[in-house]
């Protein structure tokens, strides 16, 4: 989003985290069942709030737009997260002429261990037919998100980012023990549409929801969607991504783009041949100054697309292993894409041709290695290429 205050955080955590990880019936901050029936919901849309920063303004408009939206019985809304100057998070349950809000104990908004706590308390509390996951907050560098200034409250202690790769593991974890029922992730945050994130999150749902580049705040889709979902409960979760896109005004976003997960699994095998053919041309002749590149938060980035065309046209590689590859990006991994946001003002049209994925494209082989842990590039062998591109191009 918008209005950001950029910091740092570690990247990687251990073993024993995702050990941790289970998504039993018990948790510390589980609430007693809210009906002895359990009423069976047809969405649940699960908010994650990490506010503790400059967004803390936009917290209760939001929280009132979700209150205003929920009109019927079939619906429920939670949302977790902390606002500036608060100790503590707080839970609020949002049901047809109904809020609950309750305290809880942890401090920490950017902590995946609280993440998973959250999502085991929402299994073990509702029947629900389709879930939606929400995530708002800052985005961060390739690898964060959702920011905490004040993670230990009263202390010193720096600014907290999330990191995808665990918040992933949490998820999909969550996803597996409700049967595959997470039909959207939302990443409600700036510049997480790229084609590392997508991947990573690529087990989360059945699809995901991202910006390639800047989002607005707070986003006014809440009412009209939750509306219109209330007597459209069958839709799938892409249908439910596009609707978020219809009802958003134009001046919150750039671009949004939706993948489908199911599509995007079959990534490494697509994208192999592509890759086998750039390392047998003539990686000298890549022209590096040729790709176009945007940066955020000290990142630097360049359109996939875009980004495979330069290095194939200038290489000599098969072209028509690149068509085949964007092909395959275009019409399986795309479920939708609108660049009608007017977020960018005067600067739209310099971005306008962007294809809706981004790909993180570091200066130097030294900031490539941040982030060679992360799935897509060793499970898409993107290393060896990586590897011998920054070689090339020192």
């Amino acid at each position: 989003m918008q209005r950001r205050k950029f910091m740092q955080y570690s990247a990687l955590g251990s073993a024993s985290f995702f050990a941790s990880l289970n998504f039993s019936p018990d948790s510390q901050t589980n609430l007693p069942a809210l009906a002895s029936d359990r009423p069976i919901y047809d969405w649940m849309f699960l908010y994650w709030m990490p506010y503790d920063n400059n967004l803390w303004e936009f917290g209760k408009p939001i929280l009132k737009m979700l209150q205003n939206g929920v009109q019927s019985d079939n619906i429920a809304v939670a949302v977790q997260g902390k606002l500036s100057g608060e100790l503590q998070l707080s839970r609020h349950l949002i049901f047809k002429n109904r809020l609950d809000t309750q305290k809880l104990a942890a401090t920490d908004s950017a902590s995946e261990t609280v993440f998973a706590e959250y999502l085991q308390w929402a299994k073990s509390q509702f029947n629900v037919k389709k879930w939606a996951i929400v995530i708002l907050g800052h985005g961060g560098k390739l690898d964060q998100i959702s920011p905490d200034e004040h993670p230990v409250p009263g202390t010193s202690s720096d600014t907290k980012w999330m990191n995808i790769y665990q918040l992933s593991q949490v998820t999909e974890k969550f996803n597996r023990a409700v049967g595959g029922k997470v039909e959207l992730f939302f990443f409600q945050n700036c510049n997480k549409g790229t084609l590392e994130a997508y991947y990573t999150l690529r087990h989360a749902a059945k699809y995901t929801l991202a910006s390639q580049l800047l989002l607005g705040a707070p986003n006014y889709y809440y009412e009209p969607l939750l509306q219109f979902l209330g007597n459209n409960p069958e839709i799938d979760g892409g249908e439910l991504a596009e609707k978020i896109i219809q009802f958003e005004r134009q001046n919150m976003y750039h671009s949004y783009t939706v993948v489908n997960n199911s599509a995007l699994q079959k990534l490494p095998k697509k994208i192999q041949p592509l890759v086998d053919s750039v390392l047998s041309a003539n990686l000298k002749g890549i022209k590096f100054k040729d790709i176009s590149s945007y940066l955020y938060q000290g990142d630097r980035y360049a359109d996939a697309i875009n980004f495979w065309q330069v290095v194939v046209k200038s290489s000599g590689a098969d072209a028509a292993k690149y068509d085949r590859f964007v092909d395959f990006l275009k019409n399986d991994t795309i479920r939708a894409f609108n660049r009608e946001g007017t977020l960018l003002g005067w600067r739209r049209k310099q971005y306008y041709d962007l294809s809706g994925l981004g790909i993180f494209f570091a200066a130097n082989q030294p900031e490539f290695d941040r982030y060679r842990y992360l799935p897509f590039f060793a499970d898409l062998k993107l290393i060896n290429f990586f590897d011998a591109f920054y070689r090339q191009k020192e």
